[in-house]
């Protein structure tokens, strides 16, 4: 657990300089804000990692119901197109410096 000691100067030095407050009370309450926002940080971290984890089980558990047998669908000889390459690359597909780019 490490601070930002430049940034608790820096508020220090903030708070100073509106003449309120003498430089031991203002580096007491850049210290008190600093070890505030870190102890909000780590409940933060600790409430929302176990909540996520909960929610991904849940949803992952949802996913697996819902698919249960699921299998694909066998592929019929329909779907696959054997056309040979020289339905699409004819010998008479010259351009400009006999490239053989029609396009696609």
């Amino acid at each position: 657990m490490k601070y930002d000691l430049s940034d608790i100067m820096k508020k220090a030095h903030n708070f100073c300089k509106t003449g309120k407050y003498t430089w031991s009370e203002c580096l007491k309450k850049s210290w008190k804000m600093a070890k505030f926002s870190m102890w909000v940080k780590e409940k933060k971290e600790g409430v929302s990692t176990d909540y996520k984890a909960e929610a991904d089980k849940k949803y992952l558990n949802q996913i697996n119901s819902q698919l249960g047998e699921y299998k694909p669908a066998k592929r019929s000889s329909y779907d696959s197109f054997n056309a040979p390459i020289s339905a699409y690359y004819t010998n008479n597909n010259r351009g400009r410096f006999g490239s053989c780019f029609v396009g696609d």
